[in-house]
């Protein structure tokens, strides 16, 4: 659309990689982030709400550093009034603050500005599926979403970010925004036992993937993989009854040629209560498997069990060697006309991190009941009404 920016594809070779997870380490990883921000810090974000976070950068700015901020202006159902509250107080501090939406004079780039991503002294990246809120990043030992994060340190990626920022934060689109006073966001009273820590590695290899241009690189993932692919999604939305999203058709195609796939979802009420949504989803992708002997199969996590209030991760993991760290859910309209923001970062160890949590999500999650989804039982009602039309012809004949 207009006003988009126009992004070729990148490769970023030599970049050190502190992994984490939400809501084990999230909120100590970002702590120790902000905390150690000497020059610069550029946040673009859809939602923004955790105190306890707007402090962490208000406590930069106040020992000299340059914050900005960039945020969705008009996320769905709106501007909750607790971030409204926090972008007041962020603002007050001295702190730009922008949200990207359409007005008279300038209709907006993207659908939406989903990116969660943060650009740290001209040198380090940090990206996550979480947004900037307490279910996100909760303090330690609270419950939260389940999600996935890296702090990348590599010049050149930095810079490829920033560039992205600067172009976003400088349209005509973003409008500074001064939010209202108010109540701030409360924690949540879950508890959650932590089971992973924070990952160092050296020497990574990451291609940054941006929606809507570079999203591609997503699909290409899939097909390269050899032996396996984890899937770990807070949804799946197919296009039409009858068309997989292409993401999953591509682990779809690659489980024909031997690859073992494997598909995790959500299992809040939101995302399975309805009659087309994550457990359908799942069971869609076993009646698949199933009949053709293929390895491919989908559960839903169970939440109570790992002490998660939802998955709200947008992840991969291809042959224990590539990761998928991203904002980018699953659906028609993510990939192709938001601002979405994520790495696909090449590195055993880095993968074998997020394996281990994948793992400890998979084993003790619900396996999908064996019922059709509602479309694929449309087709079966079809089916049986043309059979029986076809019986009556011949009985009159």
């Amino acid at each position: 659309m207009i006003g988009q920016s126009r992004l070729k594809p990148a490769v970023f070779p030599n970049v050190s990689v502190t992994t984490f997870v939400s809501p084990d380490c999230s909120n100590e990883v970002f702590s120790q982030v902000m905390n150690c921000a000497s020059q610069e810090i550029l946040l673009n974000l859809y939602e923004f709400s955790s105190l306890s976070m707007g402090d962490a950068i208000i406590a930069a700015k106040e020992r000299g550093v340059d914050v900005r901020v960039l945020l969705e202006g008009g996320p769905v159902g709106g501007i909750s009034l607790i971030e409204k509250s926090l972008v007041w107080k962020i603002n007050t501090s001295g702190i730009p603050v922008y949200s990207m939406t359409s007005s008279k004079r300038e209709h907006a780039p993207y659908r939406y500005e989903h990116a969660k991503y943060g650009v740290i002294d001209k040198n380090s990246l940090l990206i996550t599926s979480e947004n900037f809120k307490y279910s996100g990043f909760p303090p330690k030992g609270v419950s939260g979403n389940h999600g996935w994060g890296v702090f990348l340190t590599n010049p050149g990626l930095a810079q490829y970010f920033s560039e992205i920022f600067s172009f976003d934060s400088g349209s005509g689109s973003a409008a500074p925004y001064s939010g209202a006073a108010g109540a701030p966001e409360v924690a949540s009273s879950g508890q959650h036992v932590a089971r992973f820590v924070p990952g160092q590695f050296e020497d990574a290899t990451v291609i940054p993937v941006i929606a809507p241009y570079t999203s591609d690189e997503i699909t290409g993932l899939l097909e390269r993989a050899e032996g396996s692919i984890e899937i770990e999604q807070a949804y799946i939305k197919n296009g039409t009854p009858l068309t997989l999203h292409p993401y999953l058709a591509a682990a779809v195609n690659a489980s024909h040629w031997g690859v073992h796939v494997r598909v995790l979802l959500d299992s809040s009420w939101f995302n399975t209560e309805g009659p087309n949504d994550n457990d359908e989803m799942a069971a869609l992708i076993n009646w698949i498997g199933t009949p053709e002997r293929i390895p491919l199969e989908g559960r839903c996590i169970n939440l109570h069990i790992n002490q998660l209030e939802k998955i709200h991760n947008k992840g991969v993991i291809v042959d224990d060697k590539y990761v998928l760290v991203s904002s980018i859910n699953w659906n028609s309209n993510t990939p192709n006309f938001n601002r979405e923001a994520g790495v696909i970062i090449e590195h055993p160890g880095v993968a074998r991190y997020f394996r281990n949590v994948f793992e400890d999500d998979w084993l003790p999650s619900i396996s999908s009941p064996a019922i059709t989804p509602d479309y694929l039982k449309i087709v079966a009602a079809i089916l049986v009404i043309a059979l029986l039309i076809v019986v009556y012809y011949r009985r009159r004949r």
